[in-house]
């Protein structure tokens, strides 16, 4: 059974007509020249992960055409097996790390691919009991059509894009396993750190699996890096450089917390896979970035 790198979807084969023209440059920085292969995505035709020794991130050395995109997303969420961990235990996570810095009477949820709003609503809900009198939510995703609600203190808007969103004073910025999706992500990304009010708190988590799957590379063993579902692998180099990348518009941020990824499945649910992330995750606090074994990464940072 090959590893894939998300825990739901599987990589397919895209064909040579539904593939862009290699870019010259790095879709994240926009450095110039060449990058370093890292990991062969696919053959015939071969798709690379190159890396970029300037931002840190790993991205497809040519990305899908928008309608293969338009199709493998009309299925994506078909067949998802629940082994994520539930909402409710990301909340308390997120509140652990940023809840003491979030006391407004009404705040306000950016949501960015965030599906159905499971998450986004499990944080309102704590927030909701943290003493705030109502929570609105603006949710863009494709199947933001799927979000439900049964709490009247909270107010869902949902969008199919990030420029439908108007307002640019948000308290929580969420953008959990997205942005390895989004073919050209650092425009999106700007725009998110953007609508982040004076002091609040932008989390953003993505895979980083790419020193994994070499190992399984190197012992042949069978890997899938889910494309043209991911087309990015974004780990600690790239996502503690981005301060130093942004755009003046997107405000003063500040890195709160920069760490291993939180591990998606509980052990109630699937007890071995549960502790083999915990176990692949554990060394890192103890070798820091010399260890790259992690499979995902998460970042809190918090606009000035």
């Amino acid at each position: 059974m090959a590893v894939k790198a998300t825990t739901y979807q599987a990589g397919i084969h895209v064909p040579e007509h539904e593939l862009l023209p290699p870019q010259s440059c790095c879709p994240l920085c926009f450095a110039e020249g060449p990058r370093q292969p890292a990991l062969l995505v696919q053959s015939n035709p071969d798709v690379l992960l190159l890396h970029c020794k300037r931002c840190g991130a790993y991205s497809a050395s040519r990305m899908p055409a928008e309608e293969t995109l338009r199709r493998y997303y009309a299925h994506y969420y078909d067949g998802c097996s629940g082994s994520m961990r539930s909402p409710a235990s990301f909340a308390r996570h997120f509140m652990n790390h940023a809840g003491s810095l979030l006391r407004p009477e009404s705040p306000a949820i950016l949501d960015f691919g965030g599906g159905a709003g499971d998450l986004s609503r499990a944080i309102a809900v704590r927030l909701l009991r943290q003493g705030a009198s109502r929570v609105h939510i603006d949710l863009v995703d494709y199947s933001s059509g799927l979000s439900r609600n049964d709490v009247p203190q909270i107010a869902i808007q949902p969008h199919l894009t990030l420029e439908a969103v108007a307002r640019t004073d948000f308290d929580i910025v969420l953008a959990s396993a997205v942005l390895e999706h989004i073919p050209a992500p650092w425009p999106v990304l700007t725009r998110l750190f953007a609508a982040l009010r004076r002091g609040g708190v932008l989390y953003a988590r993505t895979p980083t699996v790419v020193a994994l799957l070499r190992l399984f590379e190197r012992f042949r063993l069978p890997y899938d890096f889910t494309f043209p579902g991911h087309v990015h692998d974004l780990g600690q180099d790239f996502w503690e450089g981005t301060i130093q990348r942004l755009p003046p518009e997107a405000g003063e941020i500040r890195i709160l917390s920069s760490r291993p990824s939180i591990v998606e499945t509980a052990f109630d649910r699937y007890p071995f896979r549960t502790l083999a992330a915990y176990t692949l995750k554990s060394p890192w606090y103890v070798w820091g970035r010399r260890y790259r074994l992690v499979g995902g990464w998460e970042v809190f940072f918090q606009r000035k």
